[in-house]
């Protein structure tokens, strides 16, 4: 609007940059020393929402959705064809980093025992006898927990605050929240069939929803007006 004007530089208020890296450096420390699941997850929530925001009033729909598209063909391929991303989900979570989100199956549920164990499992070799003397420990139960990538929430996140900023703003909150709701539609759709024990490429199901969604959304609210992309080249 008129009332609007550029600041350049970068542009620090004191309150929230203090609360920023106070936040930040706490979040670094418990990574470093006691990354729970609890830890990465908080770390990821932040880290998703901002780089949601960022690549949302960035990024007009039609290229969000251009890049969500080849994302999750993308992943489609490295899950179900080279199957190189199974490999690299297991090498994250085996170092607990806040590029995933974990959703424990039970209270008792421990991911740095987990990667731990899994981390003897594969330097320690047992003969076969000492195997026999052994008594093998008893499962906990509900001890599992399933996993999906950061980019999982960034990329429909980033099509609902693409929405919001670019959209005319009479319709542009109708508009993000149906590309939400398409999204969820996605997750939920994804949870049923990790629920079943196979590992499932999630930008597909995710992306498609929350693309869905919003060309739903935008034809109800702003009819066919929500083809016109508004690309400069």
């Amino acid at each position: 609007t008129q009332s609007m004007f550029p600041l350049y530089g970068i542009q620090l208020l004191l309150a929230p940059t203090l609360v920023g890296l106070f936040v930040t450096a706490v979040l670094m420390i418990l990574l470093f020393v006691h990354s729970e699941w609890y830890v990465v997850n908080t770390t990821g929530v932040l880290l998703g929402a901002g780089v949601c925001v960022m690549l949302g009033v960035t990024f007009v729909p039609a290229l969000a959705m251009l890049f969500m598209i080849l994302a999750a063909v993308y992943d489609f391929w490295a899950v179900y064809k080279s199957k190189h991303m199974l490999d690299l989900a297991d090498t994250m979570i085996g170092l607990r980093l806040p590029i995933l989100l974990v959703a424990p199956q039970g209270s008792d549920y421990s991911l740095i025992e987990e990667t731990e164990q899994a981390k003897r499992s594969n330097e320690t070799i047992i003969s076969e006898d000492k195997q026999a003397r052994v008594k093998p420990k008893k499962a906990k139960k509900n001890s599992e927990a399933m996993f999906m990538g950061l980019g999982d929430v960034i990329f429909p996140g980033m099509l609902v605050l693409s929405a919001m900023q670019w959209l005319d703003p009479s319709v542009a909150f109708s508009v993000a929240m149906t590309t939400l709701f398409g999204g969820l539609m996605g997750y939920l759709a994804l949870m049923t069939y990790v629920a079943r024990g196979k590992a499932q490429a999630g930008l597909p199901l995710l992306n498609g929803g929350a693309i869905l969604g919003y060309l739903i959304g935008g034809l109800l609210f702003l009819g066919t007006g929500i083809f016109s992309f508004n690309i400069s080249w």
